[in-house]
């Protein structure tokens, strides 16, 4: 009972841990990152999509992030309506003469900047997660690849009597942990991220896979 308590709660306690990170640098990129930071971020991946993938791999990747982003945020009123909840709203302004001084606040245009850094930052996650499942042609070769290489590498160290190193193999799980982790936050990350560094980071979590059924116990 104690064995099958441990790696729940340490699944739970990196889950909780990843979502804690998240939450946190979603905060701080709202709070502390420029509008203007967030527009040359946007344009300089859109140049590398473009050049590294080619005009029509980029523009479906355009248009399927955009597609994806109008369905959960703009035809659901959620962007419009942040907007009206939390900035005064103009035409209330001028039929009020009173709320004048109160909407000449620099903190609204402040409050604004941080509404579009964050509906950027909602959008820029959307468009890495379809390049990154544009790549899934690679993923899966890469995957099956490293999946047959680690049980056949598993079945000649049997072959042998070799032992498995059980600290190979928590290091090989933890290296995939730690690559799930990356991709998390590198979704909201604040700086422009090529997209050739997805096959990198396929090629880094086969080789830990591989690993990882290579060192796998003799019997499951």
């Amino acid at each position: 009972m104690a064995a099958e308590r441990q790696p729940q709660s340490s699944w739970l306690w990196t889950t909780s841990v990843t979502l804690g990170l998240l939450l946190m640098e979603f905060i701080l990129l709202s709070a502390l990152v420029p509008t203007d930071w967030s527009n040359r971020v946007r344009d300089q991946e859109v140049r590398w999509i473009s050049a590294e993938l080619g005009l029509e791999s980029a523009t479906a990747i355009f248009a399927t992030a955009q597609g994806w982003y109008g369905a959960l945020f703009l035809n659901t009123g959620l962007v419009d309506a942040s907007y009206r909840l939390l900035l005064p709203d103009e035409a209330a302004v001028r039929h009020t003469p009173e709320l004048g001084k109160l909407a000449e606040n620099p903190i609204w245009p402040w409050m604004k900047g941080r509404l579009d850094v964050v509906w950027y930052s909602l959008y820029m996650a959307i468009q890495r997660l379809v390049v990154l499942l544009a790549w899934w042609p690679f993923l899966a070769f890469a995957l099956v690849g490293a999946i047959g290489d680690g049980l056949l590498r598993r079945r000649i160290r049997q072959a042998g009597f070799d032992y498995p190193s059980p600290l190979a193999h928590r290091l090989a799980v933890r290296g995939m942990l730690g690559l799930g982790f990356v991709v998390s936050l590198g979704l909201f990350a604040p700086v422009p991220l090529p997209p050739l560094a997805v096959p990198v980071l396929a090629v880094a979590l086969a080789a830990a896979l591989s690993l990882m059924l290579t060192q796998t116990q003799k019997r499951l």
